[in-house]
């Protein structure tokens, strides 16, 4: 009987509870899933259109220049609106919630729900925009090679996604994309084979960007899902009642952390 009751005991640790309740809701990235494919869409056309820049370039066409450069200006000025707008954020938070289900809301920081992001934050995100139009147009004027727009990219990028990992408190996911990103980008350096042929030049930035951003995404969700088994396993049976016998119809761990 008293090894039973040290079984249960152990099984409801309140600090293991916390502990786990924390990683999970560090951990949750289905919200960051949601924005990365809205992104991507913007950003591919973004990559098109530089890409246009150039070729108008080669064959000298100042019609095409200035339907890609109006392209691209667009394409900017819309994933600037879909970053700081408060439409899109409460778009994507409906989203994620839907994905979600009956797990509801988790927030680690303990924010309100669709927290804006500070101003000096959200001006690093608006100056993200600027830097890699700034990378396009040294490239269209021969000012820097193509095959350096990555590393040029990590300069600004990897520095950003720590801010941004550090500022939300998000799990060890989150640093895998700027590890990633920046290793990259030496690799490149040093002349390694991690790049794709000069006919999928654009690739050679998209790839990377997202690639390694849906890599930490899909890592963070995994150890999402391995921290809510670990929260059931230590809450499920573990209820003592009050004669001290321990009940066997619990809530979830889902629905324990629900609402945060």
């Amino acid at each position: 009987m008293a090894t039973r009751k040290q079984s249960k005991s152990a099984k409801n640790d309140p600090q293991a509870i916390v502990r786990w309740t924390r990683r999970y809701a560090q951990n949750r990235t289905i919200s960051f899933l949601v924005q990365w494919v809205f992104i991507v869409l913007m950003v591919v056309v973004i990559g098109v259109a530089a890409s246009l820049t150039q070729l108008a370039q080669e064959r000298e066409s100042q019609a095409l220049f200035i339907v890609a450069v109006v392209l691209m200006f667009a394409s900017m000025l819309a994933l600037a609106w879909f970053s700081m707008s408060r439409w899109s954020g409460e778009l994507i938070f409906s989203i994620t919630n839907r994905l979600y289900g009956r797990e509801g809301y988790a927030s680690y920081s303990g924010g309100p729900k669709g927290e804006k992001l500070p101003v000096w934050l959200t001006t690093l995100g608006g100056g993200l925009v600027v830097y890699h139009l700034i990378g396009a147009l040294l490239i269209c004027f021969n000012y820097m090679a193509i095959q350096y727009l990555q590393p040029w990219s990590a300069l600004y990028m990897t520095p950003y996604l720590v801010a941004m990992a550090l500022y939300q408190r998000l799990g060890f996911w989150a640093w895998l994309w700027p590890l990633l990103y920046g290793v990259h980008a030496l690799l490149l350096m040093l002349g390694l084979p991690v790049r794709f042929g000069r006919e999928y030049e654009l690739l050679n930035i998209v790839v990377p960007v997202f690639g390694y951003g849906f890599i930490a995404i899909l890592v963070g969700h995994i150890y999402s899902r391995y921290a809510l088994y670990k929260l059931k396993t230590l809450t499920r049976d573990a209820i003592p009642d009050t004669n001290g016998n321990y009940e066997q119809d619990v809530p979830d761990a889902d629905e324990e952390v629900e609402n945060g």
